[in-house]
């Protein structure tokens, strides 16, 4: 039997082991590491891309840590924006280092002197990251709020809807004091097999949103004893966003969010315009009536009934800009459904143009009122068809 090969040692090996950059690099004491990671949450803080550093990317184990400690100023002279004398002074300085993933290490360090980044732009990246750590976790009076996101095709539109743009949201929009649970709903019909031009649309729709509603969000509605707040974001033609506003309802807390600018941030300028409505409604109304909504718009009133409008003073896409703007628009729209009602109104027929929050708003409005019937219609120019029928 031949003998088996003797494992080398390593203290006696005339072989050298190459020596890698890591060996030389300045020694960082555990409590700078320490310090570094709690003030970055464990993500990386290259702007944009804040992925956890405390597990695998790939097989998600949380003992992997990835985290990796990046020099603003490199700790060789020949290093990146390294210079000499700093380098070695700044070597081991919390104020100089980075959390960052392996990805973003190697962005900041590579090509060395020629790297792209400067040391300004890293120690802003560093600066943001850490003072929006610090911001979420002072946070007084935080809430957690749970994202259901809506999405069908509007025409010939397919439209995309990123989760994670909605969570960002969340947080932006209310000054990291609503959070976004850890699971969410996506009711993502988005490929639907039928368009809103399709006369089967409408009926095949509304059963798939009611199924995704019954088998998703009431039985969070109804394990949480309908303790539950909602941050509802939708895409989708109007009566169907109207259907998700419905189905849900005004005894849910919710917020419904909006597109006015990208990724469904709301307006932050202090001079964003003041939406303001008006309506006129008679002393006595006959039973069913038409109602027209401009607010994204101006309506076409139809005909056949007697018609009441509710309108924005100046109406325009983008009116709805802030979240208070949608409080508003449900304050005044409530108050003219009261006087419907009053008026002897019971059976509406809705031709609204209307922006994405107000057309779920309407559908959380209108559902514990006593109208008997409330019927949406759509308009496809040169006409208005009908589409829902909500009660």
């Amino acid at each position: 039997m031949p003998k088996p090969k003797a494992t080398p040692d390593p203290s006696t090996s005339t072989t050298a082991a190459p020596v890698t950059r890591s060996v030389a690099r300045a020694y960082i004491s555990a409590p700078v590491r320490r310090d570094l990671w709690i003030a970055a949450a464990g993500r990386c803080e290259f702007r944009g891309c804040c992925k956890p550093v405390d597990r695998d990317f790939l097989t998600k184990k949380a003992k992997s840590v990835v985290g990796e400690f990046a020099h603003i100023i490199a700790d060789s002279p020949a290093g990146a924006r390294g210079v000499p004398g700093l380098s070695e002074k700044l070597a081991a300085d919390p104020s100089n280092l980075m959390l960052a993933c392996f990805d973003c290490h190697s962005r900041i360090d590579r090509h060395g002197q020629s790297n792209e980044f400067t040391a300004e732009q890293l120690r802003a990246m560093k600066r943001d990251h850490e003072a929006r750590i610090e911001f979420m976790y002072s946070a007084t009076g935080v809430e957690e709020s749970m994202p259901v996101v809506m999405s069908f095709p509007v025409g010939a539109h397919v439209p995309v809807i990123d989760v994670r743009h909605i969570q960002h949201a969340m947080l932006t929009n209310s000054g990291f004091k609503r959070f976004p649970t850890a699971g969410s709903v996506h009711i993502d019909q988005s490929n639907f097999f039928l368009q809103d031009n399709e006369p089967d649309f409408w009926g095949n729709a509304q059963r798939a949103l009611t199924q995704q509603y019954e088998q998703r969000i009431l039985p969070e509605l109804v394990a949480r004893k309908g303790a539950v707040h909602l941050t509802i974001a939708g895409f989708a033609p109007i009566p169907m966003l109207m259907k998700l506003g419905a189905l849900v309802g005004d005894k849910t807390p919710a917020a419904v969010m909006d597109l006015p600018n990208e990724k469904w941030l709301w307006d932050t300028r202090d001079a964003c315009p003041e939406p303001s409505y008006t309506f006129t409604v008679p002393p006595a109304l006959p039973r069913e009536i038409s109602v027209v909504v401009s607010i994204s718009g101006r309506a076409q009133h139809p005909a056949g009934r007697d018609v009441v409008e509710f309108h924005a003073v100046a109406p325009g896409r983008g009116i709805i800009r802030k979240e208070s703007h949608v409080q508003q628009f449900r304050t005044s729209f409530n108050a003219f459904l009261q006087q419907l009602f009053a008026a002897g109104a019971r059976v509406l027929h809705l031709h609204p143009a209307t922006p994405l929050s107000a057309s779920i708003e309407i559908g959380r409005t209108l559902l514990p009122k006593a109208f008997e019937e409330v019927h949406i219609w759509e308009w496809q120019a040169p006409e208005w068809k009908p589409a829902l029928r909500l009660k």
